[in-house]
Protein backbone atom coordinates (compact mmCIF):
# COMPACT_ATOMS: atom_id res chain seq x y z
CA UNK A 1 0.00 0.00 0.00
CA UNK A 2 1.31 3.44 -0.93
CA UNK A 3 2.09 5.98 1.80
CA UNK A 4 -0.67 8.40 0.82
CA UNK A 5 -3.18 5.50 0.96
CA UNK A 6 -2.07 4.70 4.52
CA UNK A 7 -2.73 8.31 5.56
CA UNK A 8 -6.07 8.35 3.72
CA UNK A 9 -7.21 5.11 5.39
CA UNK A 10 -6.09 6.30 8.83
CA UNK A 11 -8.25 9.45 8.74
CA UNK A 12 -11.10 7.69 6.97
CA UNK A 13 -11.34 5.03 9.69
CA UNK A 14 -11.07 7.67 12.43
CA UNK A 15 -14.05 9.52 10.94
CA UNK A 16 -16.18 6.43 10.30
CA UNK A 17 -15.46 5.00 13.78
CA UNK A 18 -16.42 8.29 15.47
CA UNK A 19 -12.98 9.17 16.85
CA UNK A 20 -13.12 12.28 14.68
CA UNK A 21 -16.58 13.83 14.56
CA UNK A 22 -18.35 16.30 12.32
CA UNK A 23 -16.69 19.73 12.60
CA UNK A 24 -13.56 18.46 14.37
CA UNK A 25 -10.29 19.94 13.22
CA UNK A 26 -7.94 17.61 11.33
CA UNK A 27 -4.14 17.85 11.54
CA UNK A 28 -2.70 20.49 9.26
CA UNK A 29 -0.54 19.30 6.36
CA UNK A 30 2.58 20.39 8.29
CA UNK A 31 1.45 18.52 11.44
CA UNK A 32 0.65 15.40 9.43
CA UNK A 33 4.05 15.50 7.70
CA UNK A 34 5.75 15.54 11.08
CA UNK A 35 3.46 12.91 12.66
CA UNK A 36 3.59 10.42 9.78
CA UNK A 37 7.20 11.13 8.76
CA UNK A 38 6.33 11.56 5.08
CA UNK A 39 6.71 14.25 2.44
CA UNK A 40 4.37 17.21 2.00
CA UNK A 41 3.36 15.89 -1.44
CA UNK A 42 2.26 12.56 0.06
CA UNK A 43 0.04 14.28 2.64
CA UNK A 44 -1.43 16.58 -0.01
CA UNK A 45 -2.36 13.57 -2.15
CA UNK A 46 -4.09 11.90 0.83
CA UNK A 47 -5.93 15.08 1.86
CA UNK A 48 -7.07 15.79 -1.70
CA UNK A 49 -8.59 12.32 -1.88
CA UNK A 50 -10.28 12.80 1.52
CA UNK A 51 -11.75 16.08 0.26
CA UNK A 52 -12.94 14.51 -3.01
CA UNK A 53 -14.58 11.63 -1.12
CA UNK A 54 -16.37 14.04 1.21
CA UNK A 55 -14.61 13.14 4.47
CA UNK A 56 -12.94 16.52 5.10
CA UNK A 57 -13.07 20.08 3.79
CA UNK A 58 -10.91 23.17 4.06
CA UNK A 59 -12.28 25.93 6.30
CA UNK A 60 -10.90 29.46 6.20
CA UNK A 61 -8.75 30.43 9.24
CA UNK A 62 -9.27 26.96 10.74
CA UNK A 63 -7.73 24.48 8.29
CA UNK A 64 -9.09 21.06 7.49
CA UNK A 65 -12.19 19.87 9.37
CA UNK A 66 -14.38 16.76 9.24
CA UNK A 67 -17.22 17.41 6.78
CA UNK A 68 -19.02 14.07 7.01
CA UNK A 69 -22.04 14.49 9.26
CA UNK A 70 -23.56 11.66 11.40
CA UNK A 71 -26.27 10.87 8.80
CA UNK A 72 -23.70 10.33 6.07
CA UNK A 73 -21.51 8.24 8.39
CA UNK A 74 -24.52 6.04 9.15
CA UNK A 75 -25.34 5.72 5.45
CA UNK A 76 -21.73 4.80 4.75
CA UNK A 77 -21.91 2.00 7.34
CA UNK A 78 -25.21 0.73 5.94
CA UNK A 79 -23.72 0.51 2.45
CA UNK A 80 -20.64 -1.31 3.74
CA UNK A 81 -22.80 -3.73 5.76
CA UNK A 82 -25.01 -4.41 2.75
CA UNK A 83 -21.99 -4.99 0.49
CA UNK A 84 -20.37 -7.43 2.92
CA UNK A 85 -23.62 -9.36 3.50
CA UNK A 86 -24.24 -9.64 -0.26
CA UNK A 87 -20.67 -10.49 -1.18
CA UNK A 88 -20.37 -13.33 -3.68
CA UNK A 89 -19.29 -16.61 -2.13
CA UNK A 90 -15.66 -17.51 -2.67
CA UNK A 91 -14.54 -21.07 -3.42
CA UNK A 92 -11.27 -22.88 -2.81
CA UNK A 93 -11.69 -24.55 -6.20
CA UNK A 94 -13.71 -22.44 -8.61
CA UNK A 95 -14.54 -24.45 -11.74
CA UNK A 96 -17.64 -22.38 -12.53
CA UNK A 97 -18.18 -21.39 -16.15
CA UNK A 98 -18.12 -17.64 -15.62
CA UNK A 99 -14.50 -16.54 -15.60
CA UNK A 100 -11.54 -16.23 -17.95
CA UNK A 101 -7.77 -16.35 -17.65
CA UNK A 102 -6.96 -13.23 -15.66
CA UNK A 103 -3.19 -13.74 -15.72
CA UNK A 104 -3.03 -13.71 -19.53
CA UNK A 105 -4.57 -10.25 -19.76
CA UNK A 106 -1.92 -7.57 -19.29
CA UNK A 107 -3.80 -5.08 -17.13
CA UNK A 108 -0.84 -2.68 -17.04
CA UNK A 109 -1.17 -2.18 -20.80
CA UNK A 110 -4.93 -1.63 -20.57
CA UNK A 111 -4.44 0.88 -17.73
CA UNK A 112 -2.05 2.82 -19.93
CA UNK A 113 -4.65 3.17 -22.69
CA UNK A 114 -7.41 4.10 -20.24
CA UNK A 115 -5.16 6.72 -18.64
CA UNK A 116 -4.35 8.15 -22.05
CA UNK A 117 -8.05 8.60 -22.85
CA UNK A 118 -8.80 10.15 -19.44
CA UNK A 119 -6.04 12.70 -20.00
CA UNK A 120 -7.70 13.85 -23.24
CA UNK A 121 -10.15 16.35 -21.72
CA UNK A 122 -11.64 17.42 -25.04
CA UNK A 123 -12.39 13.83 -25.98
CA UNK A 124 -13.94 12.96 -22.62
CA UNK A 125 -16.12 16.10 -22.50
CA UNK A 126 -18.38 14.95 -25.34
CA UNK A 127 -20.99 12.19 -25.73
CA UNK A 128 -20.09 9.12 -27.74
CA UNK A 129 -21.61 8.31 -31.13
CA UNK A 130 -24.76 6.19 -30.99
CA UNK A 131 -23.34 3.76 -33.53
CA UNK A 132 -20.02 3.54 -31.67
CA UNK A 133 -16.76 5.41 -32.04
CA UNK A 134 -15.64 5.46 -35.65
CA UNK A 135 -12.04 4.55 -34.83
CA UNK A 136 -13.15 1.37 -33.05
CA UNK A 137 -15.53 0.40 -35.86
CA UNK A 138 -12.71 0.88 -38.33
CA UNK A 139 -10.31 -1.25 -36.25
CA UNK A 140 -12.93 -3.99 -35.82
CA UNK A 141 -13.55 -4.14 -39.57
CA UNK A 142 -9.92 -5.12 -40.03
CA UNK A 143 -10.10 -7.52 -37.07
CA UNK A 144 -13.16 -9.45 -38.35
CA UNK A 145 -11.64 -9.68 -41.82
CA UNK A 146 -8.43 -11.17 -40.42
CA UNK A 147 -10.12 -13.57 -38.01
CA UNK A 148 -13.58 -14.36 -39.46
CA UNK A 149 -13.10 -13.50 -43.15
CA UNK A 150 -15.94 -10.95 -42.98
CA UNK A 151 -15.66 -8.00 -45.35
CA UNK A 152 -17.58 -5.00 -44.04
CA UNK A 153 -17.39 -1.22 -43.64
CA UNK A 154 -17.52 0.90 -40.46
CA UNK A 155 -20.95 2.19 -41.54
CA UNK A 156 -22.36 -1.36 -41.18
CA UNK A 157 -21.11 -1.86 -37.64
CA UNK A 158 -22.87 -0.94 -34.38
CA UNK A 159 -21.06 -1.06 -31.02
CA UNK A 160 -22.88 -1.98 -27.81
CA UNK A 161 -22.16 -3.11 -24.28
CA UNK A 162 -23.11 -6.73 -25.07
CA UNK A 163 -24.98 -8.84 -27.60
CA UNK A 164 -28.26 -8.58 -25.69
CA UNK A 165 -28.37 -4.76 -25.86
CA UNK A 166 -27.51 -4.96 -29.57
CA UNK A 167 -30.25 -7.53 -30.12
CA UNK A 168 -32.74 -5.13 -28.52
CA UNK A 169 -31.63 -2.44 -30.98
CA UNK A 170 -31.95 -4.80 -33.92
CA UNK A 171 -35.40 -6.04 -32.88
CA UNK A 172 -36.52 -2.42 -32.82
CA UNK A 173 -35.93 -2.36 -36.60
CA UNK A 174 -37.46 -5.77 -37.30
CA UNK A 175 -41.01 -6.21 -38.65
CA UNK A 176 -43.06 -7.46 -35.67
CA UNK A 177 -45.02 -9.85 -37.92
CA UNK A 178 -41.88 -11.94 -38.47
CA UNK A 179 -41.73 -15.46 -37.03
CA UNK A 180 -38.50 -16.03 -35.10
CA UNK A 181 -36.80 -19.42 -35.04
CA UNK A 182 -34.51 -20.11 -32.08
CA UNK A 183 -32.20 -23.06 -31.60
CA UNK A 184 -33.25 -24.91 -28.45
CA UNK A 185 -29.70 -24.30 -27.14
CA UNK A 186 -29.88 -20.49 -27.45
CA UNK A 187 -29.48 -18.93 -23.99
CA UNK A 188 -32.32 -17.40 -21.99
CA UNK A 189 -31.11 -13.81 -22.45
CA UNK A 190 -31.58 -13.99 -26.22
CA UNK A 191 -34.97 -15.68 -25.87
CA UNK A 192 -36.12 -12.95 -23.50
CA UNK A 193 -35.35 -10.21 -26.02
CA UNK A 194 -37.63 -11.71 -28.68
CA UNK A 195 -40.37 -12.59 -26.20
CA UNK A 196 -40.33 -9.07 -24.70
CA UNK A 197 -40.95 -7.63 -28.18
CA UNK A 198 -43.92 -9.96 -28.64
CA UNK A 199 -42.55 -11.92 -31.59
CA UNK A 200 -43.96 -15.32 -32.46
CA UNK A 201 -41.16 -17.69 -31.46
CA UNK A 202 -40.60 -21.24 -32.73
CA UNK A 203 -37.98 -23.59 -31.28
CA UNK A 204 -35.71 -25.50 -33.64
CA UNK A 205 -34.08 -28.85 -32.90
CA UNK A 206 -30.34 -28.78 -33.79
CA UNK A 207 -30.65 -32.37 -35.10
CA UNK A 208 -33.42 -31.36 -37.55
CA UNK A 209 -32.56 -27.71 -37.98
CA UNK A 210 -33.26 -27.09 -41.67
CA UNK A 211 -36.42 -29.23 -41.63
CA UNK A 212 -37.77 -27.31 -38.60
CA UNK A 213 -37.09 -23.95 -40.27
CA UNK A 214 -39.09 -25.01 -43.31
CA UNK A 215 -41.99 -26.81 -41.60
CA UNK A 216 -42.49 -24.11 -38.94
CA UNK A 217 -42.58 -21.27 -41.51
CA UNK A 218 -39.78 -19.31 -39.85
CA UNK A 219 -38.76 -15.88 -41.26
CA UNK A 220 -35.77 -15.10 -39.01
CA UNK A 221 -33.33 -17.56 -37.43
CA UNK A 222 -31.22 -16.66 -34.38
CA UNK A 223 -28.49 -19.21 -33.81
CA UNK A 224 -25.32 -19.56 -31.74
CA UNK A 225 -23.07 -21.18 -34.35
CA UNK A 226 -20.15 -21.80 -32.00
CA UNK A 227 -22.09 -23.84 -29.41
CA UNK A 228 -24.78 -25.35 -31.60
CA UNK A 229 -25.19 -29.11 -31.26
CA UNK A 230 -26.48 -31.04 -28.27
CA UNK A 231 -22.91 -32.11 -27.48
CA UNK A 232 -21.92 -28.40 -27.48
CA UNK A 233 -19.95 -28.50 -30.72
CA UNK A 234 -20.00 -25.75 -33.33
CA UNK A 235 -22.24 -25.94 -36.37
CA UNK A 236 -20.79 -28.16 -39.10
CA UNK A 237 -19.62 -26.69 -42.41
CA UNK A 238 -22.26 -28.77 -44.24
CA UNK A 239 -25.09 -27.33 -42.17
CA UNK A 240 -23.70 -23.79 -42.48
CA UNK A 241 -23.86 -24.07 -46.28
CA UNK A 242 -27.40 -25.47 -46.14
CA UNK A 243 -28.52 -22.66 -43.80
CA UNK A 244 -27.15 -19.78 -45.91
CA UNK A 245 -28.67 -21.51 -48.93
CA UNK A 246 -32.12 -20.61 -47.58
CA UNK A 247 -32.10 -17.22 -49.28
CA UNK A 248 -35.58 -16.24 -48.01
CA UNK A 249 -34.44 -16.53 -44.36
CA UNK A 250 -32.78 -13.71 -42.41
CA UNK A 251 -30.07 -15.20 -40.19
CA UNK A 252 -28.90 -13.65 -36.93
CA UNK A 253 -25.51 -15.23 -36.25
CA UNK A 254 -24.25 -15.25 -32.68
CA UNK A 255 -20.57 -16.03 -33.31
CA UNK A 256 -19.59 -16.08 -29.63
CA UNK A 257 -15.82 -16.67 -29.37
CA UNK A 258 -15.78 -17.85 -32.98
CA UNK A 259 -12.13 -16.84 -33.34
CA UNK A 260 -10.98 -18.46 -30.07
CA UNK A 261 -10.39 -22.01 -31.32
CA UNK A 262 -7.82 -24.24 -29.64
CA UNK A 263 -9.14 -27.82 -29.82
CA UNK A 264 -10.72 -27.99 -33.29
CA UNK A 265 -10.50 -26.36 -36.70
CA UNK A 266 -11.88 -22.86 -37.04
CA UNK A 267 -15.24 -22.77 -38.83
CA UNK A 268 -16.39 -20.36 -41.55
CA UNK A 269 -18.64 -17.59 -40.28
CA UNK A 270 -22.09 -17.43 -41.86
CA UNK A 271 -21.65 -13.69 -42.38
CA UNK A 272 -18.68 -14.30 -44.69
CA UNK A 273 -20.86 -16.58 -46.85
CA UNK A 274 -24.03 -14.54 -47.35
CA UNK A 275 -25.45 -11.00 -47.33
CA UNK A 276 -28.64 -12.05 -45.52
CA UNK A 277 -26.81 -12.54 -42.22
CA UNK A 278 -26.66 -10.11 -39.28
CA UNK A 279 -23.55 -10.83 -37.23
CA UNK A 280 -23.21 -10.54 -33.43
CA UNK A 281 -20.09 -10.97 -31.31
CA UNK A 282 -18.46 -9.65 -28.13
CA UNK A 283 -15.18 -9.62 -26.22
CA UNK A 284 -16.37 -10.55 -22.71
CA UNK A 285 -14.45 -13.83 -22.62
CA UNK A 286 -11.67 -12.89 -24.98
CA UNK A 287 -10.66 -9.93 -22.81
CA UNK A 288 -12.36 -9.69 -19.40
CA UNK A 289 -16.06 -10.14 -18.48
CA UNK A 290 -15.96 -6.71 -16.84
CA UNK A 291 -15.00 -5.01 -20.14
CA UNK A 292 -18.37 -4.73 -21.83
CA UNK A 293 -17.87 -4.29 -25.56
CA UNK A 294 -19.84 -6.11 -28.25
CA UNK A 295 -20.74 -5.37 -31.87
CA UNK A 296 -23.12 -6.31 -34.65
CA UNK A 297 -22.61 -6.08 -38.40
CA UNK A 298 -25.68 -5.11 -40.42
CA UNK A 299 -26.35 -5.93 -44.04
CA UNK A 300 -27.22 -3.21 -46.56
CA UNK A 301 -30.98 -3.28 -45.83
CA UNK A 302 -30.66 -2.88 -42.09
CA UNK A 303 -27.79 -0.38 -42.32
CA UNK A 304 -30.23 1.95 -44.07
CA UNK A 305 -32.91 1.27 -41.45
CA UNK A 306 -30.47 1.96 -38.62
CA UNK A 307 -29.32 5.26 -40.12
CA UNK A 308 -32.93 6.37 -40.39
CA UNK A 309 -33.64 5.58 -36.73
CA UNK A 310 -32.83 7.34 -33.49
CA UNK A 311 -30.66 5.47 -30.99
CA UNK A 312 -28.35 6.45 -28.16
CA UNK A 313 -24.93 4.99 -27.29
CA UNK A 314 -25.00 1.84 -25.14
CA UNK A 315 -21.25 1.33 -24.61
CA UNK A 316 -18.69 3.41 -22.73
CA UNK A 317 -16.91 5.92 -24.94
CA UNK A 318 -13.88 5.73 -22.67
CA UNK A 319 -13.52 1.95 -23.17
CA UNK A 320 -14.22 2.19 -26.89
CA UNK A 321 -11.47 4.74 -27.56
CA UNK A 322 -8.98 2.81 -25.41
CA UNK A 323 -9.93 -0.47 -27.09
CA UNK A 324 -9.53 0.93 -30.61
CA UNK A 325 -5.93 1.91 -29.85
CA UNK A 326 -5.37 -1.46 -28.17
CA UNK A 327 -6.42 -3.20 -31.41
CA UNK A 328 -4.49 -0.87 -33.72
CA UNK A 329 -1.28 -1.45 -31.76
CA UNK A 330 -1.64 -5.22 -32.23
CA UNK A 331 -2.38 -6.20 -28.63
CA UNK A 332 -5.72 -7.90 -29.36
CA UNK A 333 -4.17 -10.27 -31.91
CA UNK A 334 -1.30 -10.94 -29.55
CA UNK A 335 -3.70 -11.67 -26.70
CA UNK A 336 -5.77 -14.00 -28.90
CA UNK A 337 -2.69 -16.05 -29.85
CA UNK A 338 -1.67 -16.23 -26.20
CA UNK A 339 -5.12 -17.49 -25.13
CA UNK A 340 -5.18 -20.14 -27.86
CA UNK A 341 -1.88 -21.57 -26.59
CA UNK A 342 -2.93 -21.38 -22.94
CA UNK A 343 -6.39 -22.93 -23.38
CA UNK A 344 -5.03 -25.70 -25.61
CA UNK A 345 -2.60 -26.68 -22.87
CA UNK A 346 -5.16 -26.33 -20.06
CA UNK A 347 -7.96 -28.31 -21.71
CA UNK A 348 -5.61 -31.21 -22.45
CA UNK A 349 -4.37 -31.18 -18.87
CA UNK A 350 -7.91 -31.20 -17.43
CA UNK A 351 -8.85 -34.02 -19.83
CA UNK A 352 -5.92 -36.06 -18.49
CA UNK A 353 -6.99 -35.36 -14.89
CA UNK A 354 -10.58 -36.43 -15.62
CA UNK A 355 -9.38 -39.69 -17.18
CA UNK A 356 -7.03 -40.36 -14.27
CA UNK A 357 -9.20 -39.47 -11.27
CA UNK A 358 -12.85 -39.54 -12.37
CA UNK A 359 -13.02 -41.96 -15.27
CA UNK A 360 -16.44 -40.76 -16.45
CA UNK A 361 -17.86 -39.61 -19.77
CA UNK A 362 -17.45 -35.95 -20.72
CA UNK A 363 -17.61 -33.53 -23.63
CA UNK A 364 -15.53 -30.43 -24.33
CA UNK A 365 -17.39 -27.14 -24.57
CA UNK A 366 -14.74 -25.22 -26.50
CA UNK A 367 -16.72 -21.98 -26.67
CA UNK A 368 -17.08 -21.69 -22.88
CA UNK A 369 -13.67 -23.22 -22.02
CA UNK A 370 -15.09 -26.12 -20.03
CA UNK A 371 -15.80 -29.83 -19.85
CA UNK A 372 -19.32 -31.11 -19.20
CA UNK A 373 -19.32 -34.30 -17.15
CA UNK A 374 -22.09 -36.83 -16.73
CA UNK A 375 -22.22 -38.16 -13.15
CA UNK A 376 -24.27 -41.06 -11.86
CA UNK A 377 -24.82 -39.62 -8.37
CA UNK A 378 -27.51 -38.17 -6.13
CA UNK A 379 -27.23 -34.64 -7.54
CA UNK A 380 -28.81 -32.88 -4.57
CA UNK A 381 -26.38 -34.54 -2.18
CA UNK A 382 -23.51 -33.79 -4.55
CA UNK A 383 -24.46 -30.08 -4.72
CA UNK A 384 -24.61 -29.90 -0.94
CA UNK A 385 -21.18 -31.53 -0.58
CA UNK A 386 -19.69 -29.16 -3.16
CA UNK A 387 -21.01 -26.10 -1.33
CA UNK A 388 -19.82 -27.28 2.09
CA UNK A 389 -16.39 -28.11 0.64
CA UNK A 390 -16.12 -24.75 -1.18
CA UNK A 391 -16.11 -26.45 -4.58
CA UNK A 392 -17.61 -24.22 -7.28
CA UNK A 393 -19.01 -26.02 -10.34
CA UNK A 394 -21.70 -25.27 -12.93
CA UNK A 395 -24.81 -27.41 -13.31
CA UNK A 396 -27.10 -28.40 -16.15
CA UNK A 397 -29.73 -31.07 -16.71
CA UNK A 398 -27.09 -33.31 -18.27
CA UNK A 399 -24.38 -33.02 -15.60
CA UNK A 400 -21.78 -30.63 -14.22
CA UNK A 401 -19.49 -28.16 -15.95
CA UNK A 402 -15.84 -27.64 -15.06
CA UNK A 403 -14.08 -24.60 -16.53
CA UNK A 404 -10.32 -24.61 -16.91
CA UNK A 405 -10.04 -20.98 -18.00
CA UNK A 406 -9.02 -19.26 -14.76
CA UNK A 407 -7.26 -22.11 -12.89
CA UNK A 408 -3.58 -22.95 -12.77
CA UNK A 409 -2.47 -26.57 -13.13
CA UNK A 410 -1.68 -27.22 -9.47
CA UNK A 411 -5.04 -25.91 -8.29
CA UNK A 412 -6.81 -27.77 -11.09
CA UNK A 413 -5.25 -31.08 -10.05
CA UNK A 414 -6.07 -30.63 -6.35
CA UNK A 415 -9.61 -29.64 -7.31
CA UNK A 416 -10.24 -32.70 -9.51
CA UNK A 417 -8.85 -35.03 -6.81
CA UNK A 418 -11.17 -33.43 -4.25
CA UNK A 419 -14.06 -33.65 -6.67
CA UNK A 420 -13.44 -37.36 -7.17
CA UNK A 421 -13.60 -37.83 -3.39
CA UNK A 422 -16.97 -36.03 -3.26
CA UNK A 423 -18.32 -38.22 -6.05
CA UNK A 424 -17.37 -41.33 -4.05
CA UNK A 425 -19.23 -39.94 -1.02
CA UNK A 426 -22.41 -39.82 -3.12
Amino acid sequence: MKKYEVIYNTYRESILSGILKYGDRVDSIRECVKKMNVSKTTVELAYNKLVLDGFISSKEKVGYVVSMNPERVLLHHEILDYSSSHKEKEYDYDFRIQSVSIDSFETSIWKRYIKGVLNDKKLMSSYGLAQGEYGLRQALCKYVYQNRNILCFPEQMVIGSNYQSLLYIFCGMLDKQKVIGLSTLVDEQAKQVFLSYGFSVKYLDPDHFIEDIQTKCVDVVYVNTTCFSKNRQSMSEKLRKELVGLSHILILEDDYNGELVYASKIKTSLCSMSNHVIYFSSFSRLLLPSLRIGYMILNEEYTKKYCASFFGPTASKLEQVAFSQYIVDGYLQKHLRKLVREYREKHLYLKKLLDTYLGCSYILDETYMAYWIKLDVDMEKFKSLCESNLMGVSYSSSGIGLSFASMDKELMKDGVIRLAELVKEC
